[in-house]
């Protein structure tokens, strides 16, 4: 969802705030605005000063935007040489924080997606495996250090084809990926992905049930009234 005014702020805590701000109208009107600008042509994004092949319905990694947000609380962290993105969309976040020797997958369910990504990388110049993909259903027996995951946000149901990378009604893509991201996990290997307050709140804290976990980023809306955390997790087996 993109946000006009974000406070940000760095925290470091090892559970979520009791204190879970319900979303009010002000949340459905920027999402309805988000749904009819990735329902359209999108303006122009790059990545050092290359610019991105961004159709219809692909996520848009613009400023103040969730694959932005994650981008910029990653950049310091050392994700280890083989990283998947799930969920990739147009590839914004593999393809921002590739490092040279980094073996990186990219994979999509949406084939507009898969388009995307697999232009960006060509365009970029860097090598990186692109697959279809419902969550790991094509991705058996791999194993990554690091896995990526920028998912749908908000706990409402699908009305729109721009709306299927926005939406998860009751969590249920967010309990898949915590369920089975722990066997596509090297021995120290790590997720890391957005959460926000517009997520089915009990998905999210019962699938993080099996993890250890930690918030390295946040930031709020003061105008949608929209928390998003970047969550760090290891399974705890």
């Amino acid at each position: 969802m993109h946000e006009d005014t974000i406070e940000s702020t760095k925290i470091y805590t090892q559970v979520f705030p009791m204190e879970w701000i319900e979303i009010g109208l002000s949340a459905f009107s920027s999402h309805a605005q988000h749904v009819a600008n990735l329902a359209k042509p999108q303006p122009a994004a790059s990545i050092g000063g290359v610019e991105l092949f961004l159709p219809s319905n692909v996520y848009h990694p613009g400023i103040g935007l969730s694959s932005s947000l994650l981008v910029d609380a990653l950049l310091s962290e050392n994700i280890g040489r083989t990283v998947l993105d799930l969920g990739c969309g147009s590839g914004f976040v593999g393809i921002s924080l590739y490092c040279q020797g980094m073996d990186l997958v990219l994979a999509d369910i949406s084939n507009a997606s898969i388009s995307s990504t697999t232009e960006n990388l060509r365009r970029i110049g860097i090598p990186g495996r692109v697959i279809l993909s419902d969550l790991f259903s094509n991705l058996k027996g791999m194993r990554f250090d690091t896995i990526l995951f920028n998912p749908p946000l908000f706990d409402k149901t699908v009305e729109h084809e721009a709306e299927i990378a926005l939406c998860d009604p009751n969590g249920d893509l967010l309990t898949r990926f915590l369920t089975e991201a722990t066997q596509h996990l090297t021995s120290k290997g790590r997720i890391y992905f957005m959460a926000s307050n517009l997520m089915n709140r009990e998905a999210l804290l019962s699938g993080l049930g099996s993890y250890r976990y930690k918030i390295i980023s946040s930031s709020f809306s003061m105008q949608s009234e929209v928390s998003r955390w970047i969550v760090s997790a290891r399974s705890k087996h």
